[in-house]
């Protein structure tokens, strides 16, 4: 009996070329696979960044209202004092003159 040593290595070989086209659509599927994961991540991390840039921007415009608020205020006071000193001629007292005015 003549023995006849086979090779591992080239018997995989020549199987998977006889099956070419199951391992090609095999190899797309797990590369799409790997695709829909990153863009899943990548989307996971844009969607988190954008509700943190949401929450800053809400921060930020409140910011700006209360310094519009805080602005109208100062602006009034400031021209009720100027109608005051230029229409009525009044002054604000020195504090020599001032007297505090308290509930018994």
């Amino acid at each position: 009996m003549i023995e006849r040593r086979i090779n591992l290595t080239k018997e995989i070989g020549l199987d998977l070329w006889r099956h070419k086209w199951r391992m090609l659509l095999a190899l797309l599927t797990l590369g799409s696979a790997m695709t829909v994961i990153l863009v899943t991540h990548s989307t996971r991390q844009l969607t988190s960044e954008y509700n943190e840039l949401m929450a800053e921007q809400d921060r930020l415009d409140i910011e700006w209202r209360n310094l519009l608020l805080e602005q109208s205020t100062l602006m009034e006071h400031s021209r009720i004092e100027a109608l005051a000193r230029n229409k009525l001629g009044m002054s604000r007292p020195a504090p020599s003159e001032e007297k505090l005015v308290t509930k018994r």
